[in-house]
């Protein structure tokens, strides 16, 4: 059966199945190292699987309380308006409260926290130990808010998409912390929601990822090599089929020599109508009663045969008026 394909597109055929195979390989590949890699972060606890965002947002919590809850006292101390200084003792308070509990639950899952604030967090509080006045409050009011929102997402995507009992209560309990948080320092009228960062663009419903347009490209690439094989077939089969030695040879000049040409080279045949064949003329009948006579039996007188007769004479001829 494989016989009766043509070559070229049998080879198409196979090229194509070929780059499938290979593409459907470097997906499984691609896919399998991308759930290893996601396996390779999770532990199981008693309370279920912990994964690296049930980690990260724990240390997240623990160094926001490694910095908010020392400049909740400082602005107890350095602010200048009751209403600053009232929110600043509110989150001193209750940074050490979730401190404790962050540190807690940690504890428990046996996940390791940071001990000191980052770079950026030892920023901000540099920024805030300079100023002073209002130009203090502003600051200290615009910063707060806006790590508080930064972190409350964090919080929002643990707490509806974790497989651990322990850390959905911790996220249920972190989130009304830091919404409150942001309530009081809202509260203030201070914030200047414009240079809060914006929130992120929402992802289009008809997005289209790499998987997507794979397929697509797979049928495109197979038939684009199917129609090329079938190109070539149909080329090959358009070309003249060499004819024999007789094809080559130059047609004779003369129109009515050109059924000659294709016969073998040879003495001329004696019966074909274009040789040239010598006329013959036509004999007189005999008379009746003579036979054929041969050139010595004809009268040397009259160059006609002589008469004969049952006896071996010669007898003259009779007289027709007897």
């Amino acid at each position: 059966m494989s016989r009766r394909i043509p070559g070229p597109l049998r080879w198409s055929v196979l090229a194509a199945l070929a780059a499938v195979a290979a593409v459907v390989l470097a997906q499984y590949w691609v896919a399998t190292s991308a759930a290893t890699d996601q396996q390779q972060g999770w532990t199981q606890t008693r309370w279920g699987p912990l994964g690296p965002a049930d980690r990260d947002l724990l240390q997240k919590v623990r160094l926001a309380g490694l910095w908010e809850a020392p400049t909740g006292q400082q602005g107890e101390q350095q602010a200048t308006s009751p209403a600053v200084r009232e929110v600043a003792r509110k989150l001193g308070v209750e940074h050490h409260d979730l401190d404790e509990l962050v540190r807690s639950t940690a504890e428990q899952l046996g996940v390791l926290l940071p001990s000191r604030p980052n770079d950026q967090q030892i920023g901000w509080m540099n920024d805030l130990t300079a100023r002073t006045g209002t130009d203090y409050d502003r600051q200290f009011v615009q910063i707060l808010r806006a790590a508080h929102g930064s972190v409350l997402p964090v919080i929002t995507d643990v707490k509806v998409g974790t497989r651990n009992e322990l850390m959905r209560q911790f996220a249920n309990e972190a989130s009304v912390y830091v919404t409150r948080h942001i309530g009081y320092l809202e509260s203030t009228g201070l914030v200047d929601y414009a240079a809060l960062p914006a929130p992120p663009d929402p992802v289009p419903t008809g997005t289209r990822t790499a998987s997507d347009v794979v397929v697509p490209a797979l049928v495109v690439g197979v038939a684009l090599l199917a129609a090329g094989g079938l190109l070539m077939t149909l080329h090959r089969r358009g070309r003249p089929a060499p004819g024999p030695a007789a094809a080559f040879v130059p047609a004779p000049r003369h129109p009515r020599d050109g059924a000659r040409r294709a016969l073998p080279v040879g003495p001329p045949d004696p019966w074909d109508e274009l040789a040239h064949v010598p006329p013959v003329r036509p004999q007189p009948d005999p008379e009746p009663g003579l036979t054929d006579a041969t050139p010595h039996d004809l009268d040397t007188d009259t160059g006609a045969p002589p008469s004969r007769t049952t006896g071996a004479h010669r007898t003259a001829p009779r007289s027709r008026y007897r």
